[in-house]
């Protein structure tokens, strides 16, 4: 095989040589080195075990990583159930209790405890004090607790 050779510019010419191999030089071929024969051959380890899934280690800081994700989970997964952003119930000294009659609607009540308030605002501290989930929820003869008059 032949060799190229780039020469660079001189006195404003460039060149390329392409040398024919020498025959002189053996040409070289890759032998693999052999182990030599007093060197011990590396054997099992009679200790060791099939491997599995279940066997992953985990560092410390993985540790530790695992630990808080499932703190964070546990944290999340009670707050679902506690709520605490949810604002504490009115104290029973801001709230009246006011028995439904028949033909009565919860507008016509916020219209009567409140007459200068917006009757839909008191309509949802009627429902949210008597944990109801629509208007029409009311009967004659139920018993509801009301924002107290201003």
């Amino acid at each position: 095989m032949a060799s190229t050779t780039y020469i660079p510019v001189f006195e404003g010419r460039a060149r390329v040589v392409i040398e024919p191999e020498r025959v002189d030089e053996a040409p070289r071929r890759h032998v693999a080195r052999r182990r030599p024969t007093d060197r011990p051959v590396p054997a099992a380890c009679a200790g060791s075990s099939e491997p599995s899934l279940h066997g992953a280690r985990l560092t410390r800081r993985g540790r530790v990583v695992v630990g808080l994700a499932w703190l964070v989970l546990i944290v999340a997964g009670a707050m679902a159930f506690v709520r605490p952003w949810d604002g504490a119930a009115p104290a029973a000294a801001d709230t009246t209790t006011v028995a439904v009659q028949a033909g009565d609607t919860l507008w016509a009540l916020a219209s009567e405890i409140a007459p200068s308030a917006d009757p839909r605002e008191t309509v949802a501290a009627i429902m949210e004090l008597n944990g109801l989930s629509s208007a029409t929820d009311i009967r004659p003869g139920d018993t509801l607790r009301v924002p107290a008059a201003h």
